[in-house]
């Protein structure tokens, strides 16, 4: 990336993995003459391409590139200058992370609500929009949710291990199972034992 750095081709909202990495790609492609913006500080320059690397990994949020910046002893005001360009460029944007981070771990982990709301803030992201990812998913939908979980396990396990004396340690660890998964113990027990009782029924 040259000193006089690009405004990337996203300027609302942070984009997806590989969305991310075609706009990556797009901001450090363009010739330094082309930009409206300042050229960087060579501290901020730098702490910006390290910026550009961790988000060609994964999409992160903004807490999560700071203190990674932080970490690689970049002083505080080389950050905040380099993340307040990477916000130009339109390649990170709390908001859209954390939609983004619940429609991907809700979808491939089947993740609860709860979980969820954990996982972002560990990530730093501001509550108000935690509360818009995860707005949509109520105690409903975790229930139905965690019967998919748990119905896609059952259809995997041998007809002996569902009855007879095994059934309860098949129980525990369906329980255990969703736990892991960050749904309630209420709500579990609940789910397992009518799975298990559906999945018995001739």
């Amino acid at each position: 990336m040259s000193g006089r750095d690009t405004r990337g081709p996203h300027g609302a909202g942070a984009p997806g993995a590989e969305e991310l990495r075609t706009a990556i790609a797009a901001v450090e492609a363009r010739p330094s003459g082309s930009s409206d913006l300042p050229p960087l500080a060579p501290e901020a320059l730098e702490a910006a391409n390290a910026a550009l690397r961790l988000l060609r990994y994964r999409p992160r949020s903004e807490h999560e590139l700071r203190e990674r910046l932080l970490d690689k002893e970049y002083a505080a005001e080389a950050v905040d200058e380099a993340l307040g360009r990477v916000r130009a460029w339109g390649l990170v944007d709390d908001a859209d992370f954390a939609e983004e981070w619940v429609r991907g771990r809700r979808r491939r982990r089947g993740r609860s609500r709860g979980a969820l709301e954990r996982e972002l803030r560990d990530k730093g992201v501001a509550e108000a929009h935690i509360a818009r990812a995860v707005g949509e998913i109520d105690e409903s939908d975790d229930r139905r949710q965690a019967a998919e979980l748990v119905r896609g396990r059952l259809d995997r396990r041998p007809r002996a291990a569902l009855s007879g004396p095994d059934v309860q340690g098949e129980r525990r660890r369906l329980i255990a199972f969703l736990a892991r998964r960050g749904y309630p113990t209420g709500l579990a027990v609940k789910v397992v034992d009518a799975e298990l009782a559906a999945h018995a029924s001739p």
